[in-house]
């Protein structure tokens, strides 16, 4: 056991026998820190099922072959990844097209899937059109799902609106972590974390280095 994880266990070890023994109870941070390292939050646990049940399913090597049969039929290039909006507010918009700078275009090629007792489970993911004073590329985009689930945690008053942004937070930190898997999936996936509040997504998309790159080669 390494020294970090020894400082970890003898932290959780003093918190938690001093709650046992009636010294003191643990705070909502202390239970929050506590859960978050080992493994039991609502962050981490959203972010191991949409990587398992979702993510898994579709990238890199079938995401890769969609966005190229997609580029071949229609004459289209894309960037080689799929963005995944994670909102601070963890707001599920309807539509993402619901401005005039992004256009709804047309889905990747389905992929079918037998899971979860469905049979021929199809997946299908969105590409839009970002367009800004004549600036403009098109890109698989798509919310991150699992987070409206945090949101309804808070407004049912499960958890303080302080406590959402910390388990959000650790859903990005801990998704990101398992995209670096065996098979490369973080190249073909990549997460925009922003303040929804502020800064409108098509402005965040053209602040994306990735997506500055990606408008670069196809000018040269």
């Amino acid at each position: 056991m390494s020294n970090f994880q020894n400082t970890m266990f003898f932290t959780t070890f003093l918190l938690t026998i001093s709650t046992v023994f009636g010294l003191r109870k643990l705070t909502n941070s202390e239970i929050a820190y506590i859960t978050s390292i080992n493994n039991l939050s609502l962050g981490y646990g959203a972010a191991i099922w949409y990587y398992k049940n979702y993510l898994t399913k579709i990238l890199p090597q079938n995401f890769d072959t969609r966005r190229k049969q997609y580029e071949t039929k229609h004459g289209i290039l894309l960037p080689n990844k799929l963005y995944i909006l994670c909102p601070k507010s963890c707001i599920i918009q309807q539509y993402i097209d619901n401005t005039d700078y992004i256009e709804h275009c047309r889905e990747l090629p389905p992929q079918e899937v037998c899971h979860g007792g469905v049979g021929n489970r199809i997946y299908n993911i969105s590409v839009y059109k970002i367009d800004i004073g004549g600036q403009f590329f098109r890109c698989a985009l798509e919310y991150a799902q699992p987070l409206k689930h945090l949101l309804t945690f808070k407004e049912d008053g499960k958890i303080t609106s302080k406590e959402m942004c910390f388990q959000r937070d650790l859903f990005c930190e801990s998704l990101k972590s398992m995209l670096r898997d065996g098979k490369n999936s973080h190249e073909t996936c990549e997460l925009i974390e922003y303040d929804d509040m502020v800064h409108p997504i098509h402005e965040v998309l053209l602040d994306t280095t990735s997506i500055q790159e990606f408008m670069k080669s196809t000018k040269s």
